[in-house]
C-alpha cells in the first residue's frame, strides 16, 4: 500500500511511472486505459489527502532522499501548492476520462496517454518545486509536452500552431533561465526559502541586476501563460489542438505558469521587493488590456473552439488582476479563479469538440437549431458560458466577485466597473450562440446525443460548475490562506 505520507513525490512518480509502462504495452488498449485512468485517480487521492494534511498541520517540507535544503532538493507543499496540486489532479482527470471515451482525433492513444501523463506530472512538480532547479526542469518538460500535445494531431494547422508555440515558448524559458541565473549570482542558492533570506542582505548590492532578473522572469512567465500582448501564441495553439488538449492548455497549462510566478514571488524574492518595484502595476495595466483586447477579439470569431481560446486570455487577465491589486479579497479571488476557469473552460471546450464531432459544424454561425437536437450538451454548454459571463450561482460568479470586491477594498473602483464590462462582452458573445442553438431555424445538419460515456465527463463538470458556485465555502479555508501568503 501506498504511504501517503510520500504523497508530494508519490504524485509525481506515479504519472512519470505510468508514463513510461504505457509505451510497452503496445497495441492492448484497455489495459494502456486502465493504467492511464489509475495514475490519474492515484494522483487524485494522494493530492486530496496531502491537501487535508497540510490543512491540518501547515507547509510540508520534504527533503527527497532525507538530503536537508541547501544542497538536497527539497519540496515544499504549503497552502497554494496543495490547492494548486488538488485541481491539477481533479481537472486533469475529469479531462483525461474523455480522452479516452472522447472523439478519436489521434492515431496512437498510447503516445497520447503518455504526452499527457507526461504534462500532468510536470505541471504537479511546478507547483510543489522547493528550487529553482527543478522548477525549471519542470518547466521545460511541460512545454515541450504541451507542444507534443497539439502537435500529435497531425494536420497541418496542428503542427504550424505547435511550432510557432515553440518558439515562442523557447523565447520564454530562456527569460526565465536568465533571470534564475542572475539570481543565483546574486545569492548563491536555489533554493527558494534560501533565496529570500540571502536577498534580505544582497539585494540593495545588486539593484540592477535584480530588478533584470525580475524583468526576465515576468516576461518569460507571461509569454508561456499567454498574459497579453504576449498571447499571441494562444488562439492557433488552442484551436487546432485534439479537443482534450485544448481543455487542458486551456484549463491548467497557461495557469500552472501563473501560480510558479506567484510562488516565486512570495517564497523566494519576498513581497517587500515587489512591493518597493512597479510590477503589481504592471499587472494591472496588462490584465486590463487582456480584459477588454480579449472579449473584441473573442466577439469577432467565428471557429467555435477559436472563440473559447481567445476567452481564455480574458480569463488569464481576471487572475493576474486579482494578484495585481494586492488585496486579501481581490487575491482570493484571483486563486478561487484558478479552479473555476478550470472548469468551466475545460466543459467549454470538451462541448465544443462533441458538438464538432458529432455534427461536423465548426463554424459557430452554424450552430442554429443544434440545441435541440442535442439538449445535453448544450445544456451543458450554456452553463460554462453563464459561469463565463458571471451569472449567479455558477462558479465564475464567485471569483469574479471577489476580485471587485478586491478593487474596492483597494480603492479602485475603476477595475470594478472594468469587471462588469468585460462580464457584459462576455455575455455579447456567448449568448447569441446559445439563444441561435435553441431558438434558431432548424440546421440541416443531423445530430444527435454522444454515448453516455462521451457525455459523462461534460456533465460532471456542468455540475461541478454549480456546485462551486452554490457551495463556494469548500474551497474558502484554502483560498483564505492562500491570501494570507501574499498580504501577511
Amino acid at each position: 500500500m501506498l504511504n501517503l505520507g510520500h504523497a508530494p513525490v508519490l504524485i509525481v512518480v506515479v504519472l512519470l511511472l505510468a508514463a513510461f509502462i504505457i509505451p510497452l504495452l503496445g497495441k492492448r488498449q484497455g489495459v494502456v486505459n486502465a493504467v492511464f485512468l489509475g495514475a490519474g485517480a492515484a494522483a487524485f487521492i494522494m493530492s486530496l489527502s496531502m491537501t487535508m494534511r497540510v490543512l491540518a498541520e501547515g507547509t510540508l517540507h520534504y527533503p527527497v532522499g532525507g538530503w536537508a535544503a541547501p544542497y538536497g532538493i527539497v519540496v515544499l507543499v504549503d497552502v497554494f501548492a496543495a490547492y494548486s496540486s488538488l485541481v491539477l489532479a481533479m481537472v486533469a482527470l475529469i479531462i483525461s476520462w474523455f480522452a479516452v471515451y472522447g472523439p478519436r482525433e489521434v492515431r496512437h492513444n498510447g503516445v497520447y496517454f503518455t504526452l499527457i501523463l507526461l504534462l500532468t506530472a510536470a505541471m504537479q512538480g511546478m507547483v510543489m518545486a522547493g528550487d529553482l532547479f527543478n522548477l525549471f526542469v519542470f518547466i521545460e518538460i511541460s512545454s515541450l509536452a504541451a507542444i507534443a500535445i497539439i502537435a500529435i494531431k497531425g494536420t497541418k494547422e496542428s503542427v504550424e500552431a505547435s511550432f510557432r508555440y515553440l518558439v515562442l515558448s523557447a523565447l520564454g524559458s530562456g527569460g526565465v533561465l536568465f533571470s534564475i541565473a542572475l539570481i543565483f549570482m546574486i545569492t548563491g542558492h536555489l533554493n527558494m526559502e534560501y533565496i529570500r533570506t540571502t536577498l534580505i542582505v544582497t539585494a540593495e548590492q545588486y539593484p540592477l541586476n535584480l530588478l533584470t532578473s525580475i524583468g526576465l522572469m515576468v516576461v518569460g512567465f507571461g509569454v508561456k501563460a499567454a498574459l497579453f500582448p504576449m498571447h499571441v501564441w494562444l488562439p492557433d495553439a488552442h484551436s487546432n489542438a485534439p479537443t482534450a488538449s485544448s481543455a487542458l492548455l486551456s484549463g491548467l497549462v497557461v495557469k500552472v505558469y501563473i501560480i510558479a510566478l506567484m510562488r516565486i514571488a512570495y517564497l523566494a524574492l519576498g513581497l517587500e521587493i515587489f512591493a518597493l518595484l512597479p510590477i503589481r502595476h504592471l499587472f494591472l495595466a496588462l490584465s486590463t488590456g487582456a480584459l477588454m483586447v480579449g472579449s473584441v477579439f473573442a466577439m469577432v470569431q467565428d471557429n467555435a473552439k477559436r472563440l473559447l481560446a481567445f476567452s481564455t486570455v480574458t480569463q488569464v487577465g481576471y487572475i493576474f488582476l486579482g494578484f495585481g491589486l494586492f488585496s486579501p479579497r481581490a487575491i482570493e479571488g484571483g486563486v478561487l479563479h484558478i479552479l473555476n476557469h478550470a472548469v468551466m473552460k475545460s466543459l467549454l471546450f470538451l462541448a465544443a469538440g462533441v458538438i464538432i464531432h458529432q455534427t461536423g459544424i465548426k463554424k459557430l454561425s452554424q450552430f442554429n437549431g443544434l440545441g435541440r437536437k442535442m439538449p445535453l450538451t448544450f445544456a451543458a454548454f450554456t452553463v460554462g458560458a453563464m459561469s463565463m459571463v458571471g451569472i449567479p450561482g455558477t462558479a465564475g460568479f464567485i471569483s469574479k466577485l471577489y476580485i471587485a470586491l478586491g478593487a474596492l477594498d483597494a480603492d479602485m473602483l475603476v477595475f470594478a466597473v472594468l469587471i462588469l464590462v468585460s462580464s457584459l462582452l462576455n455575455a455579447a458573445y456567448y449568448f447569441p450562440i446559445i439563444i441561435s442553438a435553441f431558438f434558431g431555424k432548424d440546421s440541416e445538419k443531423e445530430a444527435v446525443e454522444p454515448r453516455l460515456a462521451m457525455l459523462a465527463p461534460i456533465l460532471v463538470l456542468a455540475l461541478m460548475v454549480f456546485f462551486f458556485g452554490l457551495f463556494p465555502s469548500l474551497m474558502v479555508p484554502l483560498v483564505q490562506q492562500t491570501a494570507l501568503l501574499f498580504v501577511r
